[in-house]
């Protein structure tokens, strides 16, 4: 800062004091600020300075002849550091920054031009800070035109002026680009600072936004592949771009076991701090790469959460060891059976993420916890709040892709604990967090666009049942039509909940030909959303499908179905027996079907369907007492017995009308 700075207030105002009325050409910056007094918003415009000023600004300016000033910089006077911006949005917390730190700096001597070297730091170090701050504050707008500002402030020959305050503009700037979806501005800072002859470390940011890129795109091999390339230069071991073998994840998960013993949640929470930065930026590519193996190579993903676990037991925690506790938690609940120990996992990721720096993590955190693993043992409702509000953090921390899958979990929970489907509830809350995304500026691009995807897949089942779908060829088009866009994007998760919907459909119809046709044709997609509740679902309706295939078949062709069904039963049991609340009336639906087929005695049978339709009714899973009430009616219709078949038919074409399934309701009067 010149020492002349200090009288710049002074200066500013006597020659304010001294401008005539004429009118002049304005250029300015619009700087909103939140204001807490009664929830009102009030607008402060300042100058380039960041200096207030009349809504009609007097002509003049530092020099009488300055064409274009509103304040103690202009065109004339300092070209090097005239540099107005448009309509840029800065909360308060960054507009304090700006103020204090722009302003302090990017007043220079005005018998000075061009600037010298040390002022053009000072004001491109004054702007990284500012951005910085807006960054913070989630004004990603704000933050990406401060960032320009800092870097045309260093000029052409900024990378020898101040290279490292040119690399953090660029490669913030990057990612501020890359957040309000300035692709264009963000490839053309990713391509300078790779091509720059610095290390890796250096060049993480970078990476780290091309990763984001990459998976916007829908390329995750090709982020994988980044992923480990990093990893590599750190000199950190890495992994190749396959399925991992049953044999490698059991290895690496009784290596992990005996590396935790039995520690809780409160000591994996006060570890020693990660300080190794080294080690820090391997955690974080491990980070980025489970989105990607989630999505495309799903049997890596558990040699990945082994590697964070192992490396936060031995380096230490940090922010990505909330990711790392809380990976071994989805697969301690869906892959080895132990959900209290990955509920115990979940809070230690909770733990650690209450510790200061950690504030990225907490949308993320929110849907693994909130959709993967307290579903196993808690209701299926309590986990809705919770899922809208990670979708709101994520947004506002600029976590596009957290905020998305928080989104469509919320989605799929909320159709799946069986809430009234209208007349308005779900399309409100569709549109409700449609509109949550709208909203944000980012736009983190193959997550967000498959979350929007799986919405569009529950409003469409939705509308279906609702009736106001019924094309059967516009319906099957628009399915068809999803399925395209989840093999564009190699989304094996969107992909399972296009099934998963067009399964409920069949199921709900009672077209069950049809839904054995619809399993062979999926496959077993179960492993495209691991250890989700609609993945569990999927078991279920898979299960009931092949249990009244196998009634409905001959020896050989029941003797099939019978088997698959049964596989799919035993893994429900084993869920049920581990506390899973939310499954206890499918359990009971199954094993009704099940004595339907193996023909034992009408009371027992009776029995299964009733407490079917108790329990879903104690749970709140209102579809399925529907579900449960129709079976009961058709077993008894094919037994002959009118009564209970008009008494079970009566109760479900009730509950069914309760739900908003009214196109089912049609069919069946």
């Amino acid at each position: 800062m010149n020492p002349q700075d200090e009288t710049v207030p002074a200066v500013l105002e006597e020659r304010r004091s001294q401008r005539s009325g004429t009118d002049v050409e304005e250029s300015k910056i619009s700087v909103g600020v939140s204001v807490a007094a009664e929830d009102s918003c009030e607008a402060l415009e300042v100058d380039t300075l960041g200096i207030p000023y009349d809504e009609n600004p007097e002509p003049g300016g530092v020099l009488p002849d300055a064409e274009r000033s509103v304040g103690g910089v202009s065109e004339i006077t300092a070209p090097s550091h005239y540099i107005p911006l448009n309509q840029v949005c800065v909360p308060a917390p960054a507009l304090s920054v700006l103020n204090e730190e722009v302003i302090s700096t990017n007043v220079v001597d005005r018998e000075h031009a061009p600037a010298s070297d040390g002022d053009r730091r000072a004001n491109a170090r004054s702007s990284l800070r500012a951005g910085l701050a807006a960054q913070e504050s989630g004004a990603f707008d704000s933050a990406a035109a401060l960032f320009s500002l800092g870097r045309k402030q260093l000029g052409g020959d900024g990378w020898e002026v101040d290279g490292e305050t040119m690399l953090k503009l660029c490669s913030e700037g990057a990612h501020a680009s890359y957040t309000i979806d300035d692709f264009d501005t963000m490839n053309q800072l990713i391509d300078e600072v790779l091509g720059r002859d610095t290390s890796v470390q250096e060049k993480f940011r970078v990476y780290e936004v091309k990763m984001l890129v990459e998976q916007t795109l829908g390329n995750y091999h090709k982020s994988i592949e980044l992923g480990f390339d990093v990893r590599r230069q750190l000199g950190l071991p890495t992994l190749k771009d396959r399925p991992a073998s049953v044999l490698s994840i059991m290895i690496g998960y009784a290596k992990t076991s005996r590396a935790l013993g039995n520690r809780t949640a409160e000591e994996l929470a006060n570890l020693p701090t990660l300080t190794d930065e080294r080690i820090i930026m391997g955690q974080r590519m491990l980070e980025l790469l489970e989105i990607s193996c989630y999505q495309a190579q799903p049997k890596m993903f558990p040699l990945l959460i082994f590697l964070m676990v192992r490396t936060s037991l031995e380096h230490g925690i940090n922010a990505s060891s909330c990711d790392a506790f809380a990976g071994l938690g989805i697969l301690l609940c869906g892959g080895f059976g132990n959900p209290k120990r990955g509920l115990e996992m979940a809070r230690a990721a909770e733990l650690i993420l209450e510790k200061p720096g950690m504030e990225r993590m907490t949308s993320r955190i929110r849907y693994i916890c909130e959709g993967l693993i307290h579903h196993w043992i808690s209701p299926l409702r309590s986990t809705l709040d919770p899922l809208l509000e990670g979708c709101e953090e994520g947004l506002k921390f600029g976590e596009g892709q957290s905020a998305g899958i928080n989104q469509c979990l919320h989605v799929a929970h909320r159709f799946h604990s069986g809430l009234p489907l209208c007349p308005d509830t779900l399309p409100d809350m569709i549109d409700q967090s449609v509109g949550l995304q709208n909203d944000s500026k980012s736009e983190s691009g193959g997550t967000l666009k498959a979350g929007m995807f799986i919405v569009k897949v529950y409003l469409l089942v939705s509308k279906v049942l609702v009736g106001t779908s019924s094309d059967e060829g516009e319906v099957s088009t628009a399915f068809d039509s999803l399925l395209w866009a989840a093999k564009k994007m190699s989304n094996q998760t969107l992909r399972g909940h296009i099934y998963t919907g067009q399964l409920e459909l069949k199921v709900f119809f009672g077209d069950f030909k049809s839904a054995l046709e619809l399993l062979i044709e999926a496959g077993d997609v179960r492993s495209g959303f691991f250890a989700t509740f609609t993945g569990l679902r999927f078991t279920f309706l898979a299960a009931l499908t092949y249990l009244k295939s196998a009634q409905s078949c001959d020896t050989r062709e029941r003797r099939r179905w019978k088997k698959k069904g049964l596989k799919s039963l035993k893994l429900i049991r084993g869920w049920v027996k581990k506390e899973n609340v939310n499954l206890e009336h499918s359990l009971l639906i199954l094993d009704a079907e099940l004595a339907v087929l193996e023909r034992k005695r009408s009371a027992y049978i009776e029995d299964r369907y009733k407490s079917a339709i108790q329990t879903a009714k104690v749970n709140g899973f209102l579809q399925d007492q529907a579900l449960s009430n129709e079976l009961a009616s058709l077993y008894f219709a094919g037994q002959g017995d009118v009564t209970r078949r008009g008494s079970y038919m009566k109760h479900a074409i009730d509950c069914y009308s309760e739900w908003g399934a009214l196109a089912k309701v049609d069919q069946l009067t």
